[in-house]
Protein backbone atom coordinates (compact mmCIF):
# COMPACT_ATOMS: atom_id res chain seq x y z
CA UNK A 1 0.00 0.00 0.00
CA UNK A 2 1.69 3.37 -1.15
CA UNK A 3 1.12 6.17 1.62
CA UNK A 4 -0.49 9.59 0.62
CA UNK A 5 0.06 12.55 2.31
CA UNK A 6 -2.87 14.73 3.48
CA UNK A 7 -2.10 18.38 3.45
CA UNK A 8 -4.92 20.74 4.54
CA UNK A 9 -4.80 24.10 3.59
CA UNK A 10 -8.15 25.15 5.23
CA UNK A 11 -6.57 28.27 7.51
CA UNK A 12 -4.62 29.62 5.18
CA UNK A 13 -6.08 29.07 1.50
CA UNK A 14 -9.77 28.39 3.01
CA UNK A 15 -9.28 31.96 4.41
CA UNK A 16 -9.14 32.95 0.47
CA UNK A 17 -13.11 32.10 0.68
CA UNK A 18 -14.80 35.62 0.40
CA UNK A 19 -15.95 36.40 3.64
CA UNK A 20 -14.35 33.96 5.58
CA UNK A 21 -11.91 34.79 8.51
CA UNK A 22 -10.46 32.93 11.50
CA UNK A 23 -9.32 33.78 14.39
CA UNK A 24 -6.33 32.62 16.43
CA UNK A 25 -8.61 30.50 18.94
CA UNK A 26 -10.12 29.29 15.61
CA UNK A 27 -7.66 27.95 14.23
CA UNK A 28 -6.40 26.19 16.76
CA UNK A 29 -9.54 24.53 17.58
CA UNK A 30 -9.16 23.64 14.42
CA UNK A 31 -5.57 22.51 14.33
CA UNK A 32 -5.98 20.40 17.07
CA UNK A 33 -9.13 18.39 15.30
CA UNK A 34 -6.63 18.15 12.18
CA UNK A 35 -3.70 16.49 14.77
CA UNK A 36 -6.38 14.15 16.51
CA UNK A 37 -7.50 13.49 12.21
CA UNK A 38 -3.85 12.59 11.47
CA UNK A 39 -3.45 14.95 8.88
CA UNK A 40 0.34 14.75 7.48
CA UNK A 41 0.68 18.81 7.10
CA UNK A 42 -1.57 21.53 8.23
CA UNK A 43 -0.91 25.52 6.67
CA UNK A 44 -1.72 27.54 9.08
CA UNK A 45 -1.05 31.04 6.95
CA UNK A 46 0.71 33.63 5.21
CA UNK A 47 2.86 35.16 8.04
CA UNK A 48 5.40 37.00 5.63
CA UNK A 49 2.50 38.96 4.83
CA UNK A 50 0.00 39.09 7.65
CA UNK A 51 1.26 39.42 11.01
CA UNK A 52 -2.01 38.23 12.43
CA UNK A 53 -0.76 34.72 9.91
CA UNK A 54 2.49 35.18 12.73
CA UNK A 55 1.26 35.42 15.51
CA UNK A 56 -1.32 32.09 14.50
CA UNK A 57 1.75 29.99 12.78
CA UNK A 58 3.62 31.29 16.15
CA UNK A 59 0.96 29.72 18.54
CA UNK A 60 0.21 27.03 16.50
CA UNK A 61 3.39 25.65 16.31
CA UNK A 62 3.89 25.34 19.92
CA UNK A 63 0.57 23.53 20.35
CA UNK A 64 1.01 20.69 17.65
CA UNK A 65 3.60 17.95 17.86
CA UNK A 66 2.54 15.46 15.86
CA UNK A 67 1.50 17.28 12.29
CA UNK A 68 3.91 18.80 10.26
CA UNK A 69 3.09 22.96 10.58
CA UNK A 70 3.84 24.58 7.69
CA UNK A 71 3.29 28.31 6.41
CA UNK A 72 3.29 30.11 3.05
CA UNK A 73 6.01 32.55 1.61
CA UNK A 74 6.91 33.82 -1.86
CA UNK A 75 10.40 33.97 -3.07
CA UNK A 76 11.08 37.58 -0.94
CA UNK A 77 14.15 37.14 1.44
CA UNK A 78 11.82 38.95 4.28
CA UNK A 79 9.14 36.36 3.53
CA UNK A 80 10.97 33.38 4.19
CA UNK A 81 12.82 34.51 7.31
CA UNK A 82 9.85 35.64 8.88
CA UNK A 83 8.29 32.64 8.23
CA UNK A 84 11.15 30.85 9.59
CA UNK A 85 10.91 32.40 12.91
CA UNK A 86 7.33 31.64 13.02
CA UNK A 87 7.94 27.90 12.64
CA UNK A 88 11.06 27.69 14.90
CA UNK A 89 9.31 26.33 18.02
CA UNK A 90 7.73 23.86 15.71
CA UNK A 91 8.45 19.95 16.46
CA UNK A 92 7.95 19.43 12.61
CA UNK A 93 8.06 22.40 10.70
CA UNK A 94 7.73 23.22 6.64
CA UNK A 95 8.63 26.26 4.95
CA UNK A 96 6.34 26.36 2.04
CA UNK A 97 7.38 28.73 -0.99
CA UNK A 98 6.07 29.58 -4.53
CA UNK A 99 7.21 31.36 -7.94
CA UNK A 100 5.22 32.32 -10.78
CA UNK A 101 6.77 29.98 -13.41
CA UNK A 102 4.40 31.35 -16.45
CA UNK A 103 6.45 34.29 -17.98
CA UNK A 104 5.04 36.06 -20.73
CA UNK A 105 9.10 37.35 -21.56
CA UNK A 106 11.69 34.03 -22.08
CA UNK A 107 14.33 36.55 -21.54
CA UNK A 108 14.28 36.44 -17.59
CA UNK A 109 13.97 32.93 -17.44
CA UNK A 110 17.70 32.96 -16.29
CA UNK A 111 16.67 35.72 -13.43
CA UNK A 112 13.68 33.32 -12.49
CA UNK A 113 15.70 30.39 -12.27
CA UNK A 114 18.04 32.38 -10.08
CA UNK A 115 15.69 33.93 -7.75
CA UNK A 116 13.88 29.80 -7.47
CA UNK A 117 17.61 28.95 -6.50
CA UNK A 118 18.34 31.44 -4.16
CA UNK A 119 15.10 31.38 -2.58
CA UNK A 120 14.48 27.60 -1.68
CA UNK A 121 18.65 27.52 -0.65
CA UNK A 122 17.26 30.16 1.69
CA UNK A 123 14.72 28.50 3.02
CA UNK A 124 16.74 24.87 3.29
CA UNK A 125 19.39 26.62 5.89
CA UNK A 126 16.22 27.47 8.12
CA UNK A 127 14.39 24.25 7.90
CA UNK A 128 15.31 20.49 6.27
CA UNK A 129 11.35 20.45 4.94
CA UNK A 130 10.75 22.68 2.03
CA UNK A 131 8.10 22.61 -0.72
CA UNK A 132 8.20 24.50 -3.81
CA UNK A 133 5.49 25.73 -5.86
CA UNK A 134 5.38 26.25 -9.59
CA UNK A 135 2.82 28.84 -9.00
CA UNK A 136 0.50 28.47 -12.41
CA UNK A 137 2.20 25.52 -14.11
CA UNK A 138 -0.54 24.59 -16.08
CA UNK A 139 -0.38 27.61 -18.85
CA UNK A 140 3.38 27.81 -18.64
CA UNK A 141 6.36 26.96 -21.35
CA UNK A 142 7.00 23.58 -20.66
CA UNK A 143 10.84 23.46 -20.77
CA UNK A 144 11.48 25.93 -18.40
CA UNK A 145 8.43 24.30 -15.70
CA UNK A 146 10.93 21.36 -15.79
CA UNK A 147 14.00 23.39 -15.63
CA UNK A 148 12.14 25.61 -12.99
CA UNK A 149 11.38 22.16 -10.99
CA UNK A 150 14.35 20.80 -11.85
CA UNK A 151 16.50 23.76 -9.84
CA UNK A 152 14.10 23.75 -6.90
CA UNK A 153 15.01 20.35 -6.24
CA UNK A 154 18.84 20.58 -6.67
CA UNK A 155 18.21 23.89 -4.38
CA UNK A 156 17.25 21.69 -1.48
CA UNK A 157 13.38 21.61 -1.81
CA UNK A 158 11.97 17.98 -1.05
CA UNK A 159 8.52 18.75 -1.39
CA UNK A 160 7.35 19.97 -5.35
CA UNK A 161 3.63 21.18 -5.81
CA UNK A 162 2.17 21.09 -9.31
CA UNK A 163 -0.78 23.07 -8.75
CA UNK A 164 -4.08 24.29 -11.22
CA UNK A 165 -3.93 27.68 -10.22
CA UNK A 166 -6.55 29.02 -11.78
CA UNK A 167 -9.00 25.65 -11.52
CA UNK A 168 -9.13 25.49 -15.23
CA UNK A 169 -7.92 22.26 -16.37
CA UNK A 170 -9.32 18.93 -17.29
CA UNK A 171 -8.37 15.51 -16.24
CA UNK A 172 -6.99 14.27 -19.31
CA UNK A 173 -4.64 17.88 -19.39
CA UNK A 174 -3.33 17.63 -15.86
CA UNK A 175 -2.62 13.85 -16.44
CA UNK A 176 -0.69 15.20 -19.14
CA UNK A 177 1.21 17.67 -17.47
CA UNK A 178 1.95 15.40 -14.69
CA UNK A 179 3.03 12.61 -17.19
CA UNK A 180 5.25 15.13 -19.01
CA UNK A 181 7.14 16.60 -15.44
CA UNK A 182 7.79 12.92 -14.57
CA UNK A 183 9.70 11.71 -17.75
CA UNK A 184 11.42 15.22 -18.09
CA UNK A 185 12.39 16.32 -15.17
CA UNK A 186 16.00 14.01 -14.06
CA UNK A 187 15.85 14.18 -10.58
CA UNK A 188 12.01 14.19 -9.96
CA UNK A 189 12.55 10.97 -8.04
CA UNK A 190 14.18 13.03 -5.37
CA UNK A 191 11.18 14.53 -4.17
CA UNK A 192 7.83 14.61 -3.04
CA UNK A 193 4.83 15.49 -5.67
CA UNK A 194 2.21 16.92 -5.10
CA UNK A 195 -1.00 18.71 -6.54
CA UNK A 196 -3.31 21.90 -5.59
CA UNK A 197 -6.25 21.74 -7.55
CA UNK A 198 -8.76 24.38 -7.41
CA UNK A 199 -13.04 24.17 -8.13
CA UNK A 200 -13.60 26.32 -10.73
CA UNK A 201 -15.12 23.65 -13.24
CA UNK A 202 -15.82 21.26 -10.28
CA UNK A 203 -12.90 19.14 -11.18
CA UNK A 204 -10.60 19.42 -8.37
CA UNK A 205 -10.95 16.26 -6.57
CA UNK A 206 -11.09 14.23 -9.89
CA UNK A 207 -8.02 15.89 -10.52
CA UNK A 208 -6.46 15.60 -7.23
CA UNK A 209 -7.10 11.48 -7.41
CA UNK A 210 -6.07 11.18 -11.00
CA UNK A 211 -2.75 12.63 -9.91
CA UNK A 212 -1.69 9.57 -7.89
CA UNK A 213 -1.93 7.69 -11.45
CA UNK A 214 1.07 9.35 -12.36
CA UNK A 215 3.45 9.36 -9.74
CA UNK A 216 2.02 12.28 -7.20
CA UNK A 217 2.31 11.23 -3.38
CA UNK A 218 1.02 14.40 -1.46
CA UNK A 219 -2.95 15.82 -2.27
CA UNK A 220 -3.53 19.21 -0.93
CA UNK A 221 -7.04 20.21 0.31
CA UNK A 222 -9.70 22.01 2.62
CA UNK A 223 -11.99 21.43 4.73
CA UNK A 224 -15.24 21.69 3.38
CA UNK A 225 -13.42 22.83 -0.05
CA UNK A 226 -13.02 26.40 1.23
CA UNK A 227 -10.84 28.58 -0.22
CA UNK A 228 -10.34 30.84 -3.03
CA UNK A 229 -12.98 31.92 -5.85
CA UNK A 230 -15.03 28.30 -6.05
CA UNK A 231 -12.78 26.44 -3.58
CA UNK A 232 -10.07 23.80 -3.37
CA UNK A 233 -10.71 20.49 -3.39
CA UNK A 234 -12.41 18.99 -0.41
CA UNK A 235 -10.82 16.72 2.41
CA UNK A 236 -13.29 14.49 2.82
CA UNK A 237 -14.12 13.66 -0.99
CA UNK A 238 -10.38 13.39 -0.99
CA UNK A 239 -9.86 11.07 1.56
CA UNK A 240 -12.66 8.63 0.94
CA UNK A 241 -11.52 9.09 -2.87
CA UNK A 242 -8.30 7.83 -2.21
CA UNK A 243 -9.40 5.15 -0.26
CA UNK A 244 -11.83 3.81 -2.44
CA UNK A 245 -8.60 3.01 -5.19
CA UNK A 246 -7.83 0.30 -3.08
CA UNK A 247 -3.56 0.50 -3.28
CA UNK A 248 -3.37 3.57 -1.29
CA UNK A 249 -3.46 4.49 2.25
CA UNK A 250 -3.87 7.25 4.23
CA UNK A 251 -3.04 7.62 7.83
CA UNK A 252 -6.47 9.76 8.66
CA UNK A 253 -9.17 8.88 11.05
CA UNK A 254 -12.13 8.87 9.11
CA UNK A 255 -14.56 8.90 11.85
CA UNK A 256 -13.63 12.70 12.86
CA UNK A 257 -14.12 13.65 9.05
CA UNK A 258 -17.69 14.84 9.87
CA UNK A 259 -16.72 16.45 13.15
CA UNK A 260 -14.09 18.70 11.05
CA UNK A 261 -16.76 19.39 8.62
CA UNK A 262 -19.09 20.89 11.31
CA UNK A 263 -16.53 22.58 12.78
CA UNK A 264 -15.37 24.56 9.72
CA UNK A 265 -18.94 25.33 8.84
CA UNK A 266 -19.58 26.70 12.35
CA UNK A 267 -16.22 29.09 11.90
CA UNK A 268 -17.21 30.06 8.22
CA UNK A 269 -20.66 30.39 7.94
CA UNK A 270 -20.96 28.17 5.16
CA UNK A 271 -21.96 24.76 5.26
CA UNK A 272 -20.44 21.81 3.11
CA UNK A 273 -21.37 21.17 -0.33
CA UNK A 274 -21.69 17.53 -1.25
CA UNK A 275 -20.23 17.51 -4.92
CA UNK A 276 -20.03 13.53 -5.60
Amino acid sequence: MTKVLIFDTTMRDGELTPGVKMNLQQKISISQLLENMGIDIIEVGYPGSYQKDFEEVLQISQIIKNSIICGLASANEDEIITLAEAIKTAKQGRIHTYSLVNIKNQSISAQVLATIKDSVSLARNYCDDIEWSAFDALRSEPDFLCQAIETAIKSGATTINIPDSLGLASPSEFSQLLQMIFNRVPNIDQAVVSVHCHDDLGLAVNNSLIALNCGVRQIECAINGLGARKGNADLEDVVTGVLQQGNYQVDINTKLMSKASELVAEISGLKRQIKR
